[in-house]
């Protein structure tokens, strides 16, 4: 096989598998591509998370120049042969030359011919213009027309172009120090949160458990806690147990920390990490809308609840592809179910955080909006009504809403 086709085919089917299976980028490409040189891995991550950011973009130039259906592995060749074209500066002859022959690997040899002529012309005559008006721009920035709009509703034009815009872009790996030497470049406002271009020089620090992986928006959530030593502190919806570690962290093993989650699967997994990491968590399975705690017994409680995830499109591109007009609200009522179900669980004199990480209004200041919450203390981002919000392009970290409700 010639250098770099595997690393288009790989690509290719990685791209299908999250786009008809509901595969997650973030996870399969750490899975799929374990055996490949770190060069073509951090190829295909970069190539795939193209494709995936400018799906629209790419399919509309594919349309523009194809009259007739196409089979299913032929235009993921073709999606990502485009994505390559026009979104990434490397040589378009490699690219076109690199897609007709993996689409030959792939089992379709007769459609070689096809996918250099229709990558060639779109070398030499780029993508269609855009149209004017929020339809070119949800295309440009790679969004459905109808989340650019509400996001625009929202933030104004000017915010939610810059919220997308670095959305679009590779983001550095966020870390948590636990024990030991500063590991890279810390992040003004959060302690213990730092960004590294690359995990591989940290491998061991990682495995010892002395680093986290976690970005800071993350590190910000248990931060705005504040628990204490001594403290009786509860965790929901808590798996796969990241910001579990970092409670624990903060109480310094003196106290109890309980954490629920529904998924038995997830909470085996998150209680034998944690544990490994000297975490002894108490865990428990359990729905966070009623969870199985007598009421009023916490001192502090975090609710970090599912969302619809649009702060993570940095990593998790594909989000943008599954979100449905109504799935913020959807989401929303949800959270609002747990949230009063934790505010029963503490105690007087306690305080509770809640966290998303989105930024949709109807799962973030809507949820707290007739609860008397507050921006944490001492941490930057955007201060909206009843929290703070962090975002790629206000912080530069995931976007997280995170708002504190003392008692």
């Amino acid at each position: 096989m010639k250098q770099g086709v595997e690393a288009r085919v790989v690509t290719a089917a990685l791209l299908r598998r999250i786009l008809e299976e509901g595969a997650y980028s973030n996870i399969i490409v750490r899975t799929a591509t374990k055996d490949l040189a770190r060069r073509d891995l951090l190829f295909v991550q970069r190539l795939l998370f193209t494709a995936i950011r400018y799906l629209g973009r790419i399919d509309r130039t594919i349309d523009d120049r194809v009259s007739r259906s196409v089979d299913d592995d032929v235009r993921a060749v073709l999606r990502v042969g485009v994505a390559e074209i026009l979104f990434m500066d490397g040589s378009s002859y490699a690219a076109v030359d690199s897609a007709v022959e993996a689409v030959r690997v792939g089992g379709n040899p007769r459609a070689a011919g096809f996918v250099n002529g229709v990558l060639r012309n779109i070398a030499r005559d780029g993508e269609p213009a855009l149209p004017a008006g929020s339809e070119g721009e949800a295309l440009r920035l790679g969004v459905p027309r109808w989340l650019y709009e509400d996001l625009v509703e929202t933030y104004g034009e000017e915010a939610a172009g810059s919220f997308l815009d670095e959305s679009n872009q590779a983001t550095r790996v966020g870390v948590r120090r636990r024990r030991g030497d500063a590991p890279g470049e810390p992040v003004d406002g959060i302690g213990d949160a730092y960004l590294v271009d690359d995990v591989v020089p940290f491998r061991e620090s990682i495995a010892s458990g002395d680093l986290v992986i976690a970005d800071p928006s993350s590190t910000a959530v248990a931060a705005a806690l504040d628990p204490q030593p001594g403290e009786r502190v509860l965790d929901l919806a808590a798996a796969p147990g990241g910001k579990t570690l970092h409670l624990w962290d903060l109480v310094g093993g003196d106290g109890m920390v309980v954490a629920i989650d529904r998924n038995a699967g997830r909470v085996a997994t998150a209680e034998r990490r944690l544990l490994r990491l000297g975490a002894d968590v108490r865990w428990v399975i359990g729905d966070a809308t009623t969870p199985p705690l007598k009421s009023g017994t916490f001192d502090r409680i975090l609710l970090d609840a599912p969302c619809t995830g649009l702060g993570t499109l940095r990593r998790r591109p594909e989000i943008r592809h599954r979100l449905r007009p109504e799935s913020a609200e959807e989401a929303g009522h949800l959270q609002r179910q747990m949230l009063d179900a934790a505010v029963s669980l503490l105690r007087p004199g306690g305080r509770l955080v809640y966290s998303v990480c989105t930024v949709t209004p109807e799962e973030t200041v809507d949820v707290v909006a007739d609860i008397e919450s507050h921006a944490p203390e001492n941490l930057p981002g955007q201060e909206l009504a009843g929290g703070v919000l962090l975002a790629p392009h206000i912080t530069g970290s995931d976007g997280m809403f995170i708002a504190v409700i003392d008692r």
